[in-house]
């Protein structure tokens, strides 16, 4: 596909498709973040297309004056619309490669984040190992392990047991323990 392909695809849409397209992406993110937040991942690769299907039907109607435009035009409003969906797709993943700053972790996050994925809510993994590693770097009494497992109680899923937390933070301990001692020369 040539750089001329993709301008005239542009040209022939209009800047309609991607104004919406700013707004479908806005709105996949909020969705993703709020009641959505719990939902299969795989899943949420569809929501772009089917929110930009329904602004520019939305948008065809509020044009045309006419909601049997968007019926009887149905082929047309549903190829805008998979594109503005591609485009707020397009938007999204160009802002994640090159605006977005992800935090830099560090590697004692890492092996704490590794360790307790699948015990804690997915979306608060990151912040949960912080908390963790700042907790046992903080601890002088040589008793970390007591409060990586109150954190663990405190942000873990609830399916998770007594023992598993016990086990869990122990694990995280001496796992960084035996990091740390190979780490140095």
């Amino acid at each position: 596909m040539t750089i001329l392909k993709i301008i005239d695809t542009f040209t022939f849409y209009g800047i309609d498709v991607v104004l919406l397209a700013a707004l479908t992406a806005v709105t996949v993110q909020i969705f993703k973040l709020t009641f959505l937040k719990n939902f299969k991942k795989k899943l949420l690769t569809f929501l772009p297309f089917i929110v930009g299907t329904a602004y520019y039907a939305v948008y065809a109607g509020l044009v045309n004056w006419s909601v049997s435009y968007v019926i009887n035009e149905y082929a047309d409003v549903l190829e805008h619309g998979v594109s503005v969906g591609a485009v707020a797709t397009l938007t999204y993943v160009l802002y994640e490669q090159f605006v977005r700053e992800k935090s830099p972790t560090s590697a004692t996050e890492g092996v704490i984040s590794t360790l307790i994925e699948g015990y804690v809510p997915s979306d608060s993994v990151e912040s949960v190992a912080k908390e963790i590693a700042a907790a046992i770097e903080r601890d002088v009494t040589g008793n970390g392990a007591n409060r990586a497992a109150e954190i663990l109680k405190e942000n873990g899923i609830e399916e998770i047991s007594e023992r598993d937390v016990q086990l869990l933070s122990k694990l995280i301990i001496e796992t960084l323990a035996h990091v740390n001692t190979t780490s140095k020369p």
